[in-house]
């Protein structure tokens, strides 16, 4: 099928990362292949160089570049098109879009060769292929059905997990998939589903209505849910084309000009501040002024229409640079890096062991019993960090459930001006009419549970802040520790290699050996994120962590408090109108204000329960975040010793068992470091925008931009 050219444009670019992305993908299975086949041992060998933690990152490497996917996550309030959005952007009527249906489901929209939708139930349940047509009829309700949902915070289809969509179009095929929310939910619970997803996105794509301009619940979860996130976030305005026509006088353009300025005004003032990346202003790349329906008219009547005036070609651009240069080539870098660090290892490992083949069996005996004590010390150095990282978890834990302590207590300082904000459309009338009663219970109920979410949100954010600065401590007195690590590792090898190991030109450089500790920032950050990337910015696991400790805060007062704290309110609220009377204006204001005041009282008499009750929570939750800290810093530090130590090992097993020869052992160790170089060097090429090796060996175009690669030093790289 042809396409709009702007498509085109972006599905090219990313067919060409696609490319790049295969190729490295390729070159660092070979690297995996190549170490697999040197731990293969053989009677000629000297033995494993103890590389399985080195095959185990490679192979992370590779399985993470082979899947190749780069997911959107398209968000937003009822109503603000974003099915017309996808139907526009991938140019089908795929997903209902009409003015009344609304998507009642999560939906992920990815390439498959055959048109079909999955169901996936909750539970047990199987799931179900369907085709679209009952897709379409089946899950989706009217506008107003969801609104009411909505209110009463029910979802229209309980027992559905989401919807798989798959549909063979060109943008899909190149490894683009787009999830699909029904609309912004407000309480943490819904939106846990949602909040899963963004983690294993690359960019949220937001929603908003030029008519409707950053509602309350529009700048609600943004504040509550994605700020502070390290997302990369783009604002779509919709119906942009729809303020001229909402004018009294459409054709004037001087109230035009005026009309859009002041819109735009608002969305800058409201969204600037998601909008930046390391301190750069990025507001032009990020908000763009779309007409989603009049896109999909125009693609509907002709699929390679000119789209210009849509908002679209600019979208378009702005998404092929995030997802090619920035996301794609990135990823590429990334890819780079851990490859050199295991060649470094990799080097590391053959620099050691090439002095050792000359040794008779009892003098390379007598030097690794010479090395015990040195590994014992850096049994030590491990411990003694593991007991710092317990030390700060237990400091920090309780740090925290008090600071949560805290605030919940000092809520009442507070209360009237946070709880209003919370509910500014309430209509306390409907209390007034016992046939509505239950109705404006739904209401204040929701109402509460944004206030304690808000809240929540406010303290949260504080914590995230502390606990950064936590790690970030850590991080800086590990330094101390890498440093007497590298002279146990400098004294082993001194006792290992002597002066042999100098003789060759090969000087020890303790900067470029595989420590833990050099590795410890990365740690910190991958570490137990989903996320493809996650560099600047706190760990998505830490911050779900919390998010749970906070659920249950969030469901404890709904269940256990708002029945009782509403019943008090009917009792005071209604003998205070039984007294005083008056104008149905006057008795709405009087309902208002006892509504405040007795909501206050009775809320405050809770306070101390639920600041005793939720510490717990609260100290287990950070402490789960320093534990797993801990399993995964501990375990690589555990990891590089048993290396090393099975490193001697099994060369002093195949020296008793057989006789090394030196001269091919020699050529079987360099040949795998220029192995690897070889594989590196393309890699680098493709992560600096060059192009690799083709399958003969020979050079494409473009070879200048190569890089030699020295073979003679582990610290080349």
């Amino acid at each position: 099928m042809e396409v709009a050219m702007d498509t085109l444009s972006l599905i090219n670019d990313l067919e060409q990362a696609s490319q790049s992305r295969h190729r490295v993908s390729t070159a660092v299975g070979k690297i995996v292949t190549t170490l697999t086949q040197t731990e293969t041992l053989t009677p000629a060998t000297s033995g494993k160089l103890g590389l399985s933690q080195q095959i185990k990152q490679v192979k992370t490497v590779e399985a993470a570049l082979s899947e190749g996917t780069f997911r959107l996550l398209v968000l937003g309030d009822m109503k603000r098109g974003k099915s017309t959005f996808l139907n526009a952007l991938l140019g089908e009527r795929l997903l209902p879009s009409d003015v009344n249906p609304c998507t009642a489901v999560l939906t992920l929209v990815k390439y498959g060769a055959k048109k079909q939708v999955t169901i996936h139930f909750k539970g047990d349940i199987p799931a179900e292929t369907i085709d679209f047509q009952v897709f379409k009829a089946r899950y989706t309700i009217d506008p107003e059905e969801a609104k009411k949902l909505d209110e009463q915070q029910e979802m229209a289809f309980p027992e559905v997990s989401h919807a798989i969509v798959e549909y063979p179009l060109p943008l899909l095929k190149q490894g683009i998939e787009f999830v699909d929310t029904p609309g912004l939910n407000d309480t943490e619970a819904r939106n846990e589903q949602v909040l899963n997803y963004i983690s294993d996105c690359q960019a949220v794509l937001f929603v908003l209505s030029a008519n409707q301009p950053c509602t309350l619940d529009e700048r609600r979860y943004l504040n509550n849910y994605l700020k502070g996130r390290g997302l990369t976030l783009f604002f779509l305005v919709n119906g942009w084309d729809r303020v001229q026509s909402s004018l009294v006088d459409p054709d004037d353009e001087a109230e035009l000009q005026e009309a859009a300025t002041k819109l735009r005004q608002v969305f800058r003032q409201n969204l600037a501040e998601y909008c930046q990346v390391n301190d750069e202003d990025r507001y032009a790349q990020r908000v763009f002024e779309i007409s989603a329906l009049e896109a999909l008219r125009r693609r509907v009547k002709d699929p390679n229409a000119d789209l210009s005036g849509t908002g679209f070609p600019e979208l378009m651009a702005s998404l092929g640079q995030f997802l090619v240069q920035e996301r794609g080539q990135a990823e590429l870098q990334w890819a780079e890096t851990w490859v050199r660090r295991t060649y470094r290892q990799v080097c590391e490992a053959v620099e050691r062991r090439i002095p050792l083949l000359d040794e008779t069996t009892e003098t390379l005996t007598q030097k690794i019993d010479s090395v015990q004590a040195e590994f014992s010390k850096l049994k030590e150095i491990r411990d003694a960090y593991q007991t710092l990282i317990r030390d700060t978890r237990d400091r920090q834990a309780q740090a925290t459930a008090d600071s949560f302590k805290e605030y919940i207590l000092n809520l009442e300082q507070t209360f009237e001006t946070d709880f209003v904000d919370s509910q500014p459309n309430l209509d306390f009338l409907q209390f007034l009419e016992k046939d509505k009663r239950a109705a404006f219970y739904t209401n204040f109920k929701r109402a509460f549970e944004r206030y304690m979410n808000d809240r929540l949100a406010a303290w949260e954010f504080m914590a995230k802040q502390d606990l950064r600065k936590a790690f970030a401590d850590l991080q800086t007195s590990a330094e101390e520790y890498q440093e007497a690590y590298a002279a146990v590792i400098e004294t082993m090898n001194e006792k290992l290699l002597g002066e042999r190991f100098y003789a060759v030109g090969h000087r020890y450089d303790p900067e470029s050996v595989s420590l833990w500790s050099d590795n410890i920032k990365d740690l910190f950050e991958s570490i137990p994120d989903v996320l493809n990337d996650s560099s600047s910015r706190f760990n998505h696991f830490w911050q779900g962590v919390l998010r749970l400790a906070l659920v249950y805060v969030c469901v404890y007062v709904a269940l256990y408090i708002l029945g009782v704290l509403f019943s008090s309110l009917v009792l005071n609220v209604i003998g205070v109108l039984m007294v005083g009377g008056g104008v149905l204006a006057a008795q709405a204001e009087v309902v208002r204000q006892k509504f405040l005041s007795t909501t206050k009282d009775e809320f405050i008499k809770y306070l101390p329960k639920i600041a005793d009750e939720q510490w717990r929570p609260v100290y287990t939750a950070v402490q789960s975040c320093f534990e797993v800290y801990e399993e995964n810093v501990i375990g690589r530090i555990s990891a590089d010793i048993e290396a090393r130590e099975a490193e001697l090992d099994n060369v002093l097993q195949q020296k008793k068992s057989h006789e090394i020869n030196r001269d091919q052992e020699i050529h079987r160790l360099t040949t795998l470091k220029q192995a690897i170089a070889d594989e590196i060097q393309n890699i680098t090429l493709l992560a600096n925008g060059g192009v690799i090796r083709d399958a003969s060996g020979s050079l494409e175009p473009d070879q200048a931009m190569a890089a030699p690669l020295e073979m003679g030093n582990a610290t080349d790289l």
